[in-house]
């Protein structure tokens, strides 16, 4: 069973991560033993599959059992359960975490130079004038997954990761700490954000108070 990462985390919620080796077949009989009934949609493409059942498969983990819904802007919950959720998967690796207490949000990215070409979409002027050039990729992810982290949160889309969110400086270490600011009209919040860097991975999540 390769699941990678299981952790309490410091808010009092819990995550799972889990790379996926096996075929949708495979997963089925996982949840089948689990004891989960997956009422399961159609997928032309089985990556869509896979990563659809991993994410049950890992909240089944986390000893929730629920079914999960989406909204209308796609968020995720459960069914008639106060208990907070988020998903994030990046290509054979999915993410989940849980929380009775606050919103939370996570993200997980492989991480590779393509981020680069994106950085332009999500990076302001504040941000480029703390970045430095010591380990700058790992750095804009981090910022990356602070940024949708706090859109997940939010759940309410119309986000402009430039323009809305602002990330405090950090220090980058193999585990980490910053904090996000979302300010939108009156709108103004402040995320607390950690982030996990585990084989070439980025695990970032946040949670709102």
């Amino acid at each position: 069973m390769p699941l990678n990462l299981r952790k309490q985390v410091e808010f009092g919620g819990e995550l799972a991560v889990w790379k996926i080796t096996e075929s949708p077949e495979e997963l089925i009989e996982i949840l089948r033993k689990q004891g989960v009934y997956a009422d399961m949609p159609f997928f032309r493409n089985p990556n869509r599959l896979a990563e659809w059942l991993t994410a049950r498969i890992l909240m089944s983990t986390l000893h929730v059992k629920t079914k999960i819904v989406y909204n209308e802007l796609g968020k995720p919950y459960l069914d008639g359960e106060n208990v907070y959720i988020s998903i994030s998967h990046s290509g054979e690796y999915v993410a989940v975490i849980i929380c009775e207490k606050y919103p939370i949000g996570i993200d997980i990215e492989k991480t590779g130079e393509r981020i680069h070409r994106v950085s332009h979409k999500f990076i302001n002027d504040t941000e480029k004038g703390w970045l430095s050039p010591d380990q700058f990729t790992e750095k804009l992810y981090v910022i990356w997954g602070a940024k949708e982290c706090a859109f997940k949160i939010h759940g309410l889309g119309s986000i402009d990761f430039r323009d809305h969110l602002d990330v405090e400086p950090f220090e980058f270490k193999d585990q980490g700490v910053t904090k996000v600011h979302f300010k939108k009209g009156e709108n103004h919040c402040i995320y607390q954000v950690f982030f996990q860097y585990l084989d070439q991975v980025m695990i970032t999540y946040a949670f709102a108070s």
